[in-house]
């Protein structure tokens, strides 16, 4: 052994072990935790997010998705319109288009009576706003565009 090996020994210091460790701060923490998650389950239960969504946004996004089918297809597109859609009556084509090139810029003024809704629905063709009022029927809990 060198000198320095020896000094390292001769100074080392025992650590007494004999002291009994408590569990409580472990199952505090746990406690605490089980409370957030049972506090989180409760307040998702009493208030869905579903609920949380209006009818002016399902309206937005009904009005979106049908311009969104044209944009992608051109075409008529039934899944996003109600029964019975006559494309001559269009709010699309009321306005002067029909095909690609439309985006959704927003919907004001929603007025909602059961299944039935109206709403003045602003999109663009080509970068030229056009505003119109959109008819709307709820059908198996969705709203989807109506001509009239």
């Amino acid at each position: 052994m060198s000198d320095a090996e020896e000094t390292v020994e001769e100074t080392s210091i025992p650590i007494e072990q004999n002291e009994t460790r408590s569990m409580w701060p472990f199952l505090l923490a746990a406690g605490v935790i089980a409370a957030v998650i049972l506090g989180i389950v409760i307040a998702t239960l009493i208030s869905p997010v579903e609920k949380n969504v209006t009818d002016r946004d399902r309206l937005s996004v009904a009005a979106g998705e049908f311009i969104k089918s044209r944009n992608d297809t051109g075409k008529f597109v039934p899944a996003v319109a109600c029964k019975g859609f006559d494309e001559n009556n269009s709010p699309l084509k009321i306005a002067g288009t029909s095909g690609t090139g439309i985006t959704f810029d927003r919907l004001d003024d929603p007025v909602v009576d059961g299944d039935k809704a109206t709403a003045q629905v602003t999109f663009s063709v080509d970068g030229a706003q056009s505003t119109s009022t959109w008819h709307f029927t709820k059908e198996n809990s969705r709203w989807l565009v109506c001509g009239s």
